[in-house]
């Protein structure tokens, strides 16, 4: 086989996949979706308190913050079993429930 015959080849096996520039950028991406999201969440935190005088936007914020970054810590330990990424994925997620659970209680009070 020649080399183009080789890179022809190994297009038509890696056509459906992502290449690892674009694997790259997707995890960039992601990182920063999720840097902005907590950012966010910081904004809600003093628009809700100063503002409205309402901390149910902040916690409804938090909730859904942990509950996206707990998820992908648990997708990233499912995918490289990195021990690590799963411990952090579990607490993420607990505090999202411990979130939920408060502003469940706020909303009965």
């Amino acid at each position: 086989m020649n080399r183009d015959e080789i890179l022809r080849k190994s297009q038509q096996e890696n056509k459906d996949r992502l290449d690892e520039c674009e694997l790259e950028a997707i995890g960039k991406a992601s990182r920063v979706g999720m840097l902005v999201g907590g950012l966010l969440c910081v904004a809600l935190i003093l628009v809700s308190e100063l503002v409205f005088d309402r901390s149910e936007l902040a916690l409804v914020g938090w909730m859904v913050y942990f509950a996206m970054q707990g998820s992908s810590n648990i997708v990233i330990y499912a995918h490289l079993k990195k021990r690590r990424k799963l411990v952090y994925g579990i607490g993420e997620i607990l505090f999202a429930v411990a979130f939920a659970v408060v502003l469940a209680f706020k909303a009965m009070v």
